[in-house]
């Protein structure tokens, strides 16, 4: 088991995980943040930010976010492109285990995932989930060796999960449900050169059927069936994403993680910032505040202090 240890490991790449990053590096805690796509989450989508105090006007949200990695590189932070498929927070030194096989294990654990998850399920999904229902293709592309399967979404993530399952499957249906990719075009152009990938634009998924495992997919356009062995699916919706957490972590009615003033949770050493936790008002400014904020917490957790550094020489 390839594992490695960190002082602070920080789940997701967002102004908040960002934010946290440069407050952690810059106390001097070993810090890595591990990241599945940073185009996938909201402020990453985002065309044009104008509103982010000292940013330029015209600014991508992506390009604001390479600032913030950069600045919290500089002060030692590692990123990592990481999907982050569970936790173990049963011991002090909590575990964090991802689709590649490493494990990273950390006393100081900070969430912030965003909430960017499917606020819905589609018909057959949870029944036929583990039996062709799937999230993570680079876990399970190997069950389908040469099979038809079928990709549902619109992000990078998708596309490059559509790539990994070319390199098993026999076919692979890529279903957009918009007219375009969230993605660059260099990786959407990258397919051209899959032949065995169709990708079918428009295309949204009104329901799985299958008995004891997936047969077909019903997506819209024509009522058009196609038949799969498989599905895997990246859709975005407004929930909090901490599917990963299994059930450890205490939620709010809503379904978003319950802090206490201090950003930690109900597991010691594991605190949470941003879009995973309930608000009114989401921007981007807000949730980096967030993240400074769980930062200086873990820094006291982890040194034992009686109140938060503001500042470090």
């Amino acid at each position: 088991m390839d594992m490695e240890h960190y002082d602070v490991v920080i789940v997701g790449g967002g102004p908040a995980g960002a934010s946290a990053a440069i407050y952690t590096a810059r106390a001097d805690l070993q810090t890595i943040v591990l990241d599945k796509d940073p185009h996938a989450g909201a402020l990453g989508m985002a065309h044009v930010i104008a509103n982010y105090p000292g940013a330029p006007s015209d600014i991508s949200g992506i390009e604001l976010l390479e600032s913030m990695k950069q600045q919290a590189a500089s002060f030692g932070a590692r990123f990592l492109r990481e999907k982050v498929t569970g936790l173990d927070l049963k011991e002090s030194e909590k575990k964090v285990f991802t689709a590649s096989g490493k494990v990273f294990t950390t006393k100081a654990l900070i969430l912030a995932t965003g909430s960017m998850g499917k606020s819905s399920m589609i018909q057959g999904e949870k029944e036929l989930l583990g039996a062709g229902v799937s999230y993570c293709a680079t876990c399970d592309a190997a069950f389908y060796k040469g099979q038809v399967v079928a990709v549902a979404g619109r992000t990078g993530e998708a596309v490059e999960e559509a790539k990994v399952l070319s390199r098993f499957a026999g076919k692979v249906y890529l279903l957009c449900p918009a007219s375009t990719f969230n993605a660059s075009p260099d990786l959407v152009g990258s397919l051209s050169n899959l032949p065995n990938i169709e990708v079918l634009y428009d295309k949204r998924i009104r329901s799985i059927n299958g008995n004891a495992t997936v047969e077909s997919l019903s997506i819209s356009g024509e009522d058009t069936e196609i038949d799969v062995d498989g599905v895997f699916l990246y859709l975005t919706g407004s929930s909090p994403v901490i599917d990963y957490a299994g059930g450890q972590l205490e939620l709010c009615e809503p379904g978003c993680l319950r802090v206490d003033k201090d950003f930690s949770t109900s597991v010691p050493g594991v605190f949470a910032a941003g879009d995973v936790l309930c608000k009114e008002i989401k921007q981007a400014i807000i949730v980096a505040s967030e993240g400074c904020l769980a930062a200086l917490h873990v820094d006291k957790y982890l040194r034992g202090s009686d109140k938060a550094r503001s500042y470090y020489h």
